[in-house]
């Protein structure tokens, strides 16, 4: 019996009369029924411009500051539950929780509208110690162009243990990559981050995609 890649529990998988006159393999989730319920994506009214969950169609106030015209979309809420997911994925390493959002992401990305998708890319020092960017686990069997590098070699504080202020101070952390122009020149670029806290990060990247002469730059997030 499969087991639960999140909590370890037994998964149970129901075989009803429908399934069966379908002639097609049992579906193999990943997770348990508990642990999918756990998992609300966002519904209802959100900022037009971050993705934000809120009581109206408003933009919020924090898009409001920036007075810009960025756009992100947002799949899940970043509430308790996204936070204990990212803690144990991207903070302790959990390789195989990656499948836990590969069909959420997936299904985001399908009607997404976009020329190229751009993951946001990790420090060196990240795939040194974590072994992996937690956003290309989410990509399967989607393309992807890797267009960003981060310029600086290490990271002296994790973006989750600063304040906003600290975060909106950060300096430009990417370069563009040689080549980059001949994937992005008047195309529709997504780029694809983990979590929209502030969205400094986003509109660092932004800024060196249109430096490449990219048509338009949106982005979609797991949480915000």
């Amino acid at each position: 019996m499969r087991a639960c890649v999140w909590c370890g529990a037994p998964i149970v998988i129901e075989v009803t009369l429908a399934v069966i006159w379908q002639w097609r393999p049992l579906p193999t989730p990943v997770i348990c029924r508990t642990c999918q319920q756990r998992l609300r994506p966002i519904s209802g009214p959100r900022c037009p411009q971050c993705g934000r969950q809120q009581a109206t169609q408003q933009v919020c106030h924090d898009c409001e500051r920036w007075g810009d015209a960025f756009r992100n979309r947002a799949i899940f809420p970043y509430d308790q539950t996204l936070k204990a997911y990212m803690q144990q994925y991207k903070f302790q390493g959990d390789y195989q929780l990656r499948l836990v959002m590969q069909d959420a992401v997936r299904q985001a990305l399908a009607v997404s509208t976009y020329d190229v998708l751009v993951p946001i890319p990790v420090t060196p020092t990240t795939w040194r110690t974590r072994g992996f960017n937690q956003v290309t686990g989410w990509l399967s069997g989607q393309p992807f162009h890797q267009v960003l590098t981060v310029t600086q070699t290490t990271k002296p504080r994790p973006q989750s243990s600063k304040t906003r202020q600290e975060r909106l101070r950060t300096p430009q952390p990417f370069s563009l990559v040689p080549g980059a122009e001949a994937v992005t020149k008047n195309r529709r670029i997504l780029l694809l981050d983990d979590v929209y806290t502030t969205g400094r990060t986003l509109r660092h990247a932004a800024s060196q995609i249109y430096l490449s002469g990219a048509k338009t730059v949106t982005s979609l997030t797991l949480a915000r």
